[in-house]
């Protein structure tokens, strides 16, 4: 399985906690590595550079002023870095003349000046710094501790943070020395770096952003193992960057942030299912840790769910205001994300990950007890394919038992849906492009109307259990038995066109 390049863990240091980390990196040292780094992110207003892949940066660290232009890998080229002192402090294309990515940084630059448009600087980050080396568990382990500020649009923001970055020896390790700090010290896991930062507070978003699903990238001819470490990283990007989103994003976006976390959640429990029997699988912990975590992110929506849509439909509806609320308000996201178990879990599945990615690949064909080679098995584009009319098959089942169907019945065909949903997503790389598209809208269009359905049935729920029901209840509960019949009347058509679909092949 692919192994990520860099392995390192990087948190967030609350206000709280910053002396008890600088004094824990100087405990049993008698000096540390420190000093002051200012970085200068250049680009245009438009991001030409950005948007070409290119970084390029000023650096002073102490009195000396370093230019460093850095691009992104692609078509099999790893990421070029090149640094070139500038004593002046003042930005100068020539300082990497003769590279290709200075090359294009000349070229760029050019066509921005013929249209008025000059490079500047877009964001900076002025932070003391503290590294220290430790050995642990057998490897090396270096520490940094940045404490500064970003500027950018007028706008500072507080940058504090401790990285932990394996340099030699086994990467357990480096989750293992994490977690200790991270446990006594309430340091909180951060995927954000401070260029990301930078360039939100530079577009004046200075919250976490939003972390949406993305399609996992892997070759059409990937093995099992490759494609499920594409689609794991994703899920596991989506489920750590709504998660610092909710710790420190803006409270208006909570609902979202809860919202879309569960989706990585759930994305992340459809790629164990989909990739079963073919790669490793976690241990039983981390799954009922995920499985918890999700249950409780649950409650959050559901009262969120309840509070701005349901009863806000009610009251366009004409509905007389309720006396009592209508259910007990759910657990504050933000701090069960920060809670020392959920970061626990969510460290503990970043060292799963890491430790997947070193293990050996599985060979291709195992020894009968004959001694006769057993045949390789089938290329992951058909294994998939043959998943994927398994599941869609238990679909088609449960539309012909749709009218009979009750609440329970409902909400596992709902999860089926989702399941099918991720899953096409997951192995979009090795199937037919075209039935892709076709499928996956039609898995789209009942998927919404199952979630409308599943809304109304929680909503009904909370007005069942009050105590003393009254007109408003009892109000709502009838306008909710018409709605919940009224979208079973159109989620059965919609269900019947997806069963006609095919699902996708390799």
């Amino acid at each position: 399985m692919e192994q990520p390049n860099d392995i390192e863990a990087s948190f967030l240091v609350p206000p709280a906690a910053r002396a008890g980390v600088a004094a824990a990196l100087a405990r049993g040292v008698t000096t540390l590595q420190r000093g002051t780094l200012l970085t200068l992110h250049l680009d245009t207003a438009d991001r030409r550079l950005a948007r070409a892949g290119l970084s390029w940066q000023l650096r002073r660290e102490g009195r000396r002023w370093v230019q460093v232009l850095a691009a992104e890998g692609g078509d099999g080229e790893p990421p070029f870095v090149h640094e070139a002192p500038q004593p002046a402090g003042t930005p100068d294309t020539a300082a990497h003349a003769g590279t290709p990515a200075g090359d294009r940084l000349a070229q760029l630059l050019q066509r921005a000046q013929a249209r008025g448009d000059e490079v500047g600087v877009r964001f900076s980050t002025q932070v003391r710094h503290t590294l220290r080396r430790m050995r642990s568990g057998g490897a090396v382990v270096e520490l940094r501790f940045d404490d500064g500020w970003i500027a950018a649009a007028g706008q500072r923001q507080r940058l504090c943070e401790l990285r932990f970055r394996r340099v030699a020896g086994p990467d357990a390790a480096l989750w293992a020395l994490a977690e200790r700090w991270r446990q006594p010290l309430g340091l909180l896991l951060d995927p954000r770096s401070a260029a990301a930062r930078g360039e939100r507070l530079a577009d004046g978003k200075p919250a976490a952003a939003l972390r949406k699903a993305a399609g996992p990238v892997y070759a059409d001819d990937a093995t099992a193992e490759v494609a499920f470490a594409a689609v794991l990283d994703e899920c596991l990007a989506q489920i750590h960057g709504n998660a610092i989103g909710l710790i420190d994003g803006d409270a208006a976006r909570r609902v979202e942030h809860v919202h879309q976390m569960r989706v990585g959640i759930r994305r992340l429990r459809t790629a164990l299912r989909s990739f079963e029997d073919w790669v490793p699988a976690p241990p039983a912990e981390l799954v009922d840790g995920l499985r918890a975590l999700f249950a409780t992110l649950g409650e959050c929506r559901d009262g969120d769910v309840l509070g701005a849509g349901v009863v806000a439909d009610l009251a366009r509806a004409g509905a007389p205001p309720l006396e009592a609320p209508p259910g007990p308000a759910g657990p504050d996201p933000a701090a069960v994300l920060r809670g020392a178990d959920t970061q626990r879990l969510l460290l503990a599945w970043l060292a799963w990950r890491a430790m997947v990615a070193a293990a050996p690949a599985p060979a291709e064909a195992a020894a009968t007890g004959q001694g006769e080679p057993a045949l390789a098995a089938p290329p992951l584009r058909r294994r998939a394919a043959r998943r994927l009319r398994r599941w869609h098959a238990r679909i088609v089942a449960a539309w012909q038992a749709f009218d009979a169907l009750d609440e329970a019945g409902l909400h596992a065909l709902r999860k089926r849906i989702k399941r099918q949903r991720y899953a096409v997503e997951f192995f979009q790389p090795l199937l037919r492009r075209r039935q892709v598209a076709r499928y996956l809208a039609a898995l789209a269009a009942i998927q919404d109307r199952m979630g409308a359905l599943n809304d109304l049935f929680v909503a009904q729920a909370r007005y069942q259990a009050l105590a003393v029901p009254g007109p408003a209840a009892w109000f709502a509960l009838g306008w909710l038995a018409a709605r919940i019949a009224a979208l079973r009347a159109l989620a059965g058509p919609e269900l019947a066109r997806l069963a006609q679909v095919d699902p996708p092949g390799a």
